[in-house]
């Protein structure tokens, strides 16, 4: 098994693409199985991968369902940790291996370049913004980050292009609204969990096409204000939800569901959800948002299965693929 692992380390160290992490008792249990194209391999099962972006080595963790039977045309959730995240916390943070085993779902958890403070983020404003938010304070370029990225991941085009998702939590939430606003027709529907849009990018905002949006957020939210925070350019949510139902022509009257919830905060006690659904008559963009009664700044709201983010994220996506 050594061998066969030395063979395989050194395929990807002669690649201009890099495969720098791999479990070796996961594969003595055969979790892993290698998918070659030319010379670079991805591998079924959690992995991390490196890839240099104008200058910079940036990594990213994919997850391929085992035992999928074809590796074509397979939906892709692109997943923004938050502001100081690390890409690997967030994906066992976020919960999603179950229904990427069930849908046959690739999971890419990017991770976020550091700020000379040695702080993680997303450059999730225009570059030279005059917004004051300490979250765009670097040149980085995350936009054409993802593009590459999105690239690599589809180079065995695993992938189906219309069904192609973005979510992100709190300054990865923000994340996703600057690429659906800045990227031309790649997603199929975006998500925001306690994220906001930075008052340039919704100023600058000009989809090229309708997005469905789904917002998530806590009320009692104490880092990104539920009403905004001026001072640090965070839009409100409720401004949030009225571009896209703006941007993605939806009707005036909204569907509305509420329910409670046990919290994972035992001290928060129950939450409330509430459900706002926006439909377009004129497309299927549809605008979804929970609001959290009393909810803070959470990925995870509930203790319920069918109400954590994860099962709410991908009731949403999974209605949606690109026209």
């Amino acid at each position: 098994m050594r061998i066969l692992l030395v063979f395989f380390s050194l395929l990807v160290i002669n690649c201009s693409k890099e495969a720098s992490y791999y479990s070796e008792k996961e594969l003595d249990d055969g979790f892993y199985k290698e998918i070659l194209n030319n010379s670079f391999i991805f591998y079924e099962g959690k992995a991390s991968y490196n890839i240099n972006h104008n200058g910079l080595r940036r990594e990213y963790i994919m997850y391929i369902p085992p035992n999928i039977e074809s590796r074509e045309n397979l939906p892709v959730i692109f997943n923004f940790h938050g502001y100081q995240g690390q890409a690997n916390q967030f994906f066992n943070q976020t919960n999603l291996i179950d229904i990427a085993n069930a849908n046959g779902v690739v999971l890419v958890y990017p991770q976020g370049a550091l700020l000379d403070g040695g702080a993680t983020h997303w450059n999730a404003a225009p570059k030279n913004s005059s917004s004051n938010s300490f979250i765009n304070k670097s040149n980085v370029d995350d936009i054409g980050f993802f593009m590459t990225l999105l690239e690599e991941v589809n180079q065995n085009n695993i992938l189906d292009l219309n069904r192609v998702y973005a979510i992100g939590y709190s300054n990865g939430g923000m994340f996703s609204h600057f690429l659906a606003c800045n990227t031309d027709n790649v997603f199929a529907a975006i998500g925001d969990v306690a994220g906001t849009m930075l008052i340039d990018t919704y100023n600058n905002c000009n989809p090229s096409s309708p997005v469905p949006v789904l917002k998530i957020h806590g009320t009692s939210d104490n880092v990104v204000a539920y009403n905004g925070f001026e001072q640090q350019g965070f839009k409100t949510v409720s401004e949030v939800v009225d571009f896209w139902k703006i941007n993605n022509k939806s009707n005036d009257e909204f569907f509305f569901n509420s329910m409670k919830s046990n919290s994972w905060a035992n001290y928060m006690g129950p939450i409330d959800f509430e459900k706002y659904t926006y439909e377009s008559s004129q497309n299927n963009s549809t605008v979804v948002h929970y609001k959290m009664l009393g909810g803070r700044h959470w990925w995870d709201y509930s203790l319920d299965n069918n109400l954590k983010t994860s099962s709410l994220l991908w009731e949403f996506f999974s209605k949606h693929s690109k026209e």
